[in-house]
């Protein structure tokens, strides 16, 4: 080999050596730069929302805590999650860092919260990582706890009364009329005799033949001022509904005794139906018109009846131990000072 040859082959060995390098360059810095085709595992992964374990979450808790549970979610990438509740009873709630959901104050039955006003609370809880979000619905359900129940005494018309509600099986209302002196009259019948009114002499008492039925006379609902002068057209309103005082507490009683309430305005023994305030002879149309309806829900047409009807509501009330509720009581209490000291007459056995 000549020298120029030898020269020629040292100079294409050094470029191809440059060559290689530059390549080499441009290899890594293709990777660098996640170019170059390369695999999937040498990319950075994209971003997951959070997930919740399931779409609808329902919770109970007892009435006097402030704890309910934990609605949380997880995250692929274990981003740091942050908690929001919201809703129709959100201002009830709060949530933590950590998905655990609590009352504002301690959950309260007799007195809830939530916007139905029905113990059942709605909400959803949104779980987010700063960039993606995922919800869930939550409703969570406040169970009554018996054991705070106990009513508060408080004075209305003279009367000592309790304020509360109580907790009671479903109605089954107790059988009427029963005959409670065993003369053979029934107790509706002796009602009838005693709210009688003759309008001296011009409208008489009408018996049957044997005695034991009124047939005729005249009576004055005073729940709308007007006369009947049929037996038949007559019915006895409880002035304190059945329903009513079962849901007050007459449904825990025992049922001789509820029966015996239902029949004499008492649950002691030894009363007669006709000495009662809670019995009145009333037409169908106010009757019906009242149902099993509180002060709060109706009230007499005959605005000058307003104040013997609240007495004797009150009454009946105070001495069969029957609860009222916040709102029954706030009504007839507002209604007190118009109503004067009067007291509600003593009504006598029939002779």
């Amino acid at each position: 080999m000549s020298g120029r040859q030898g020269l020629i082959c040292i100079r294409s060995a050094a470029l191809m050596i440059a060559r290689s390098v530059v390549a080499g360059i441009c290899m890594l810095a293709l990777k660098a730069c996640g170019g170059g085709g390369g695999s999937s595992s040498d990319s950075i992964p994209p971003n997951t929302p959070p997930s919740f374990g399931q779409s609808l979450y329902t919770l109970s808790v007892v009435e006097g805590g402030s704890a309910i549970g934990v609605v949380a979610a997880t995250d692929a990438e274990a981003d740091n999650l942050v908690y929001s509740v919201s809703g129709e009873d959100a201002e009830s709630l709060v949530i933590s860092g950590t998905g655990s959901l609590s009352f504002q104050t301690p959950a309260d039955y007799e007195r809830p919260t939530d916007s139905d006003a029905n113990n059942e609370y709605s909400v959803v809880v949104t779980a987010s990582d700063g960039a993606l979000s995922a919800t869930a619905d939550v409703i969570i359900t406040v169970e009554n706890d018996p054991s705070d129940d106990a009513a508060a005494p408080q004075i209305l018309f003279g009367f000592e009364v309790l304020i509360g509600s109580v907790t009671t099986p479903a109605y089954d209302r107790p059988s009427t009329w029963d005959d409670a002196d065993g003369d053979c009259i029934s107790d509706r019948h002796e009602i009838l005799i005693a709210q009688h009114r003759d309008g001296d002499g011009a409208y008489p008492l009408v018996m049957s033949s044997d005695g034991c039925f009124v047939q005729t006379g005249r009576w004055l609902d005073p729940y709308d001022n007007i006369y009947y002068y049929a037996a038949s057209d007559v019915q006895i309103d409880h002035v304190v509904a059945l329903y009513e005082s079962w849901i007050s507490g007459l449904g825990n009683v025992d049922a001789s005794v509820q029966r015996r309430y239902a029949n004499t305005g008492s649950v002691s023994a030894g009363v007669l139906p006709e000495t009662s305030h809670n019995f009145l002879a009333v037409g169908a149309s106010s009757n019906g018109e009242k149902g099993s309806s509180d002060p709060t829900e109706w009230m007499p047409r005959n605005d000058d009846y307003h104040c013997t009807y609240l007495k004797k509501w009150v009454l009946i009330k105070s001495l069969n131990a029957l609860l009222l509720d916040d709102s029954e009581f706030e009504f007839i209490r507002a209604r007190e000072p118009g109503c004067g000291n009067a007291s509600l007459p003593e009504l006598p056995a029939n002779p």
